[in-house]
């Protein structure tokens, strides 16, 4: 391109961008955008039913008709507690996609208060700090606002070494567009050039126009080279007491509980209700995403947990945070520094959000036989989990205080393609 030609080409990149910010302000097309019911079913997944699990579990929960009083945020590690002990307590397999209602938390609570609570499970497999805090400014909004939120953490939450960025999630791409994050961006991204990317996206109209044609429809994963972050993946040294078909009944527990890359069907992965006792040696994994205590990640999830509780104390969402148990070996990973450290920072900024912190991390009414592998519970782990759960919300008079302030049946609300027996 010639001297004279270059000033021409930016003045002309200039002007299209500022008659395309006057549309957009005329017209108020870069107003905020809205997930609903409505919004996530126009997405290119509902057609086929089959779509990533950020968006089966953000369609799950905008297609309740009201609130529940009570939402579980997490990783594959409250999933797999609440998926097998909720499986085993219907008596029946559950379909990780749609079947989210925790009724087994919600009779355990009836039972100690009196009180009749709507239990819902957002924990989803490879979920970060920060992707428990796009749902939650998603999707904590007017009908679908929770009374309280219980977020289950761990030290993966926070310095996956496996994990580039915050920005890397598919959740973050899913999400980003309807929460302002701009404040945050600075420890979101991965190197200046993701950074800046994100800033010319939000100041040049020219660079809108795709997402605001989109209206509230989601943004498609397809081809978008995001990262996933399925745990559990591989059978690492199984020690089974029964037959090599446990330990692939096992693994497929473990796959329904993380997720997996891709889309993902009803019917696809699915938690039997009485598996096998089968243990998954997966402390080569652990090694790999705890090789540094310290990744470039770490700084961006305490920036994302302390919004995310600021934010639910803004809503008036009373908040307990949980520090999920593991097995020993898992949390020999890490020094002794970090956890006094990391169980420190937890309950400082908990309590400093009038939330509550459980550390359960060693808690030594979990052994190895509660345990998947050394960090997933089990159906008998995740009983244990909802009993030390409801016990101790029974206890927190801010939580009993607004429970069970509406009508309910404590009757699941489930797809019918969801029924099928485990196979």
């Amino acid at each position: 391109m010639s001297k004279p030609a270059f000033p021409l080409a930016l003045t002309l990149f200039a002007l299209v961008n500022v008659a395309l910010y006057g549309l957009f302000q005329a017209n108020k097309l870069n107003g905020e955008k809205i997930l609903d019911n409505q919004s996530v079913r126009q997405a290119n997944y509902e057609a086929r039913q089959e779509g990533p699990w950020i968006w089966w579990v953000t369609r799950s929960f905008l297609a309740k008709k009201q609130s529940p009083d009570l939402v579980l945020l997490g990783s594959s590690q409250m999933g797999s507690a609440i998926f097998s002990a909720e499986a085993e307590h219907r008596k029946e397999a559950l379909d990780t996609t749609d079947q989210r209602e925790v009724t087994r938390l919600g009779a355990a609570l009836k039972n100690l208060t009196g009180k009749q609570a709507e239990v819902f499970n957002l924990a989803m497999g490879g979920a970060m700090v920060s992707d428990h805090y796009l749902l939650a400014r998603t999707l904590f909004k007017g009908a679908q606002k929770p009374k309280a939120v219980i977020i289950g953490v761990n030290p993966r939450d926070f310095l996956d070494n496996t994990l580039p960025s915050a920005s890397s999630t598919d959740a973050f791409y899913f999400l980003s567009p309807y929460v302002n994050v701009s404040s945050l961006a600075p420890v979101s991204f991965a190197g200046p050039f993701n950074l800046l990317d994100y800033r010319l996206k939000e100041w040049l109209p020219l660079k809108q126009v795709t997402t605001i044609l989109k209206g509230n429809e989601p943004p498609s994963l397809a081809n978008v080279p995001t990262f996933t972050n399925p745990e559990a993946k591989g059978v690492l040294e199984p020690k089974t007491n029964g037959s090599k078909d446990s330990t692939a009944v096992n693994t497929k527990v473990l796959q329904a509980i993380s997720g997996s890359a891709g889309d993902v069907r009803q019917g696809q992965w699915r938690v039997p209700a009485e598996p096998p006792y089968v243990f998954i040696d997966n402390t080569r994994e652990y090694l790999r995403r705890y090789k540094n205590p310290n990744p470039p990640c770490l700084a961006g999830e305490k920036a994302y947990f302390h919004a995310l509780l600021t934010f639910l104390k803004q809503e008036d969402i009373k908040v307990v945070v949980v520090g999920m148990p593991s097995l020993q070996s898992n949390r020999d990973i890490l020094p002794p520094t970090f956890w006094s450290q990391f169980k420190n920072y937890l309950e400082t900024e908990t309590v400093a959000s009038g939330g509550s912190f459980i550390d359960l991390f060693g808690d030594k009414r979990f052994d190895s036989h509660d345990f998947l592998d050394t960090v997933h519970l089990n159906r008998w782990g995740g009983g244990k989990l909802i009993s030390v759960l409801a016990q101790e919300l029974a206890k927190n008079g801010e939580i009993t205080a607004v429970l069970g302030n509406q009508p309910q049946n404590n009757q699941p609300a489930v797809s019918t393609k969801s029924q099928t027996k485990w196979q």
